[in-house]
């Protein structure tokens, strides 16, 4: 008897340091949904030629569950991706949180300091001269990550906008309650049910105890993902041991970036706001607006 094939229903599309793994904690702990272990399972950029088959193979455990997905925060930097998801659901639902664009790019920036790059590296150098940094093109896409209006409008003109649900970062840091419930909504799931980390930090600020064994951990990580094990990724980077292990609190607070450098990364960016704004139907957070 061959097994059920089961599909996603719902797909995270994007951003990137924007919240999502506190929204797949949520969604894992949420009795009518289905993440499988594997946060971001990349099929549709970067593992698209292992077939159908065996992507739905990541999803055999939403058998009777409503929302079946799963996130992967890097979907909206390519077009051709809304297409290869359209081919496999017309009607999937897409989730994206927004995170104002130059704390967004702050974090990436430590992200980067933590996992491969030199100590040594200012936040303006890294995001205006990133080429000399990157070690392939994938990475070199870094200041697109933030480039919402040209990520997000490819799956405008190939979904409904009833299938398409934006929200903002800066709503799950003030109101995480009406947050999380606005997800369950649009996944048609309960949206009384309050997970445990509701008011938790999920994947917080961190410095890595030794750089070399971190690297070397995120090096691995990329070689796993690439033979197609995101799921035992997914399962050894929420083991509280091993995090312990690799990383720590930063001792000092995150720099305040200086006004000059503020400036020139939110003038890189502020020019399609407004464009944005009229394709998601919303009206950005104010404090999007920097000066």
């Amino acid at each position: 008897m061959n097994p059920i094939k089961i599909s996603p229903n719902f797909l995270y599309i994007g951003a990137s340091k924007a919240g999502s793994s506190w929204i797949f904690e949520c969604l894992k702990e949420h009795p009518d949904a289905f993440v499988p272990p594997a946060k971001d399972v990349h099929f549709f950029h970067l593992h698209y030629e292992k077939g159908v088959a065996w992507y739905q193979g990541f999803f055999k455990g939403g058998k009777d569950k409503k929302a079946v997905g799963e996130l992967s925060h890097d979907y909206f930097l390519f077009e051709e991706v809304a297409d290869k998801i359209k081919a496999l659901n017309p009607d999937m639902k897409l989730l994206v949180s927004l995170r104002e664009p130059v704390d967004k790019m702050l974090s990436n920036y430590h992200y980067a300091k933590r996992t491969y790059l030199k100590e040594e590296v200012s936040f303006e150098d890294f995001f205006f001269h990133h080429e000399r940094y990157q070690k392939n093109h994938y990475q070199n896409m870094h200041k697109e990550t933030a480039n919402y209006y040209q990520n997000l409008r490819p799956f405008y003109e190939r979904f409904p906008k009833e299938n398409i649900l934006v929200v903002f970062f800066d709503d799950l840091k003030t109101q995480p309650e009406k947050f999380i419930q606005s997800i369950y909504q649009f996944l048609e799931i309960d949206e009384a049910f309050v997970p445990s980390v509701l008011h938790t930090k999920v994947n917080p600020q961190q410095k890595a105890r030794f750089s070399i064994v971190a690297r070397l951990a995120y090096s691995t990580a990329s070689v796993l993902r690439g033979l197609g094990l995101a799921n035992v990724v997914g399962a050894v980077k929420r083991n509280a041991f091993f995090e312990k292990m690799l990383y720590q609190k930063p001792k000092e607070k995150t720099s305040v970036l200086e006004e000059d450098v503020r400036r020139k990364v939110y003038d890189y960016y502020v020019g399609d706001y407004n464009k944005l704004s009229a394709l998601i139907g919303r009206d950005l957070p104010s404090g999007w607006y920097l000066f």
